[in-house]
């Protein structure tokens, strides 16, 4: 039987050659995630998110519209400070968050009614790797609406009121099939259903905003995972 012989020089070249083949490969950025919800009526008009002190011409980070949720968007790591202003005017800030943004981190900036005036809150929607059950956020802000939200083993809240939030923890990490109830202004019962996929990831946040044509058509989103 043939032998082949491999050489200690030929091994120092392989080994080069993996080692600078290793050191030529540019490592991936450190990145974290960041997205901007607008839950306010059309009448208040747009506005933007900005890094505080940046001109006009810098443009902004993130934008939106009157009940518009929007993925993550990728930022590079680091810590941020940021405003969030009404589009076309950056003198006068909404509100301002120092932000430490870090690798693989998940956050949103919500821009919300609260006791009749405009608020900004900034939330981690990061995972909790430890976490052995699911939590599901439910934020009501179709104005004039009372809602009860259900799953299909138990009662999650019964009146939450316009312009409030709930947070239900302890959910199981499968699908969640949920049913959401109110009273329209005009005295009829309406019913809408929902499905929060906690095997995708442990958060998951229901908005209860008007669609385009102002129906009750709750929506479901999935927090901490782009």
């Amino acid at each position: 039987m043939r032998r082949t012989r491999i050489s200690f020089a030929s091994i120092g070249l392989l080994v080069g050659l993996f080692i600078f083949g290793s050191y030529g490969q540019t490592p991936a950025p450190k990145v974290g995630y960041l997205r901007f919800w607008d839950m306010l009526p059309v009448a208040n008009g747009a506005f933007e998110l900005c890094k505080v002190g940046a001109s006009a011409s810098e443009g902004n980070l993130l934008s939106n519209i009157a009940y518009q949720y929007s993925s993550y968007a990728e930022f590079p790591a680091g810590t941020y400070q940021l405003a969030v202003y009404k589009k076309g005017d950056r003198n006068s800030p909404i509100k301002t968050f120092n932000l430490n943004l870090k690798p693989d981190s998940f956050f949103t900036i919500l821009l919300l009614p609260q006791s009749g005036v405009i608020s900004a809150e900034l939330i981690d929607d990061t995972n909790d790797p430890k976490a052995t059950s699911g939590i599901l956020t439910v934020r009501n802000y179709f104005s004039g609406l009372t809602v009860a939200v259900a799953s299909d083993t138990q009662k999650i809240v019964d009146t939450l009121p316009y312009g409030q939030t709930y947070a239900a923890a302890g959910l199981p990490l499968q699908r969640v099939p949920l049913t959401l109830r109110t009273r329209l202004p005009n005295g009829t019962s309406a019913e809408s259903t929902a499905e929060a996929d906690f095997k995708a990831s442990k958060r998951a946040t229901v908005l209860i905003i008007p669609d385009s044509y102002g129906r009750f058509r709750p929506r479901v989103t999935i927090d901490g995972k782009n």
